[in-house]
């Protein structure tokens, strides 16, 4: 009885010991984007998540590793928030590159943005009336 408590104790503990060295370095760089999120949506900080965001797409661009799944897409809506959709659509564009499984999202939100810039643009420009000749004026 006492071999067999020895010997299962040893296979827990290469069990475990196996399993401390399945830990790998990150696919991404998070920086503080979960940091970020919490600030935004648990108290309500976004001005300080808003700078955690970028400072994580920077950091991983600087760094030469890949953005967050989400992180160029959240900054884009941010921007498009601030009326900026120019670098809304660029955004989106780059989320769509790094994540080709968003691309079907990032492509109706870049449409959408390109109907509003549209529909934004014809409102804005008044349109000239047609012109009704005069009675009994000759063309």
């Amino acid at each position: 009885m006492g071999s067999k408590r020895f010997y299962i104790g040893w296979f827990y503990l290469a069990v475990l010991t196996s399993l401390v060295g399945c830990g790998g370095p990150s696919l991404f760089y998070w920086g503080d984007f979960e940091q970020g999120l919490y600030e935004r949506y648990v108290t309500e900080q976004p001005a300080q998540a808003n700078a955690y965001l970028l400072e994580t797409i920077t950091g991983a661009e600087q760094q030469h590793q890949k953005v967050p799944p989400g992180a160029y897409a959240d900054y884009g809506f941010l921007l498009f928030k601030r009326g900026d959709r120019n670098g809304a659509i660029a955004y989106f564009e780059k989320e769509k590159k790094a994540f080709p499984e968003s691309s079907a999202l990032m492509a109706k939100l870049i449409d959408r943005i390109k109907q509003n810039k549209t529909a934004v643009t014809g409102k804005t420009q008044p349109q000239a009336a047609p012109v009704q000749p005069a009675q009994g004026a000759k063309p």
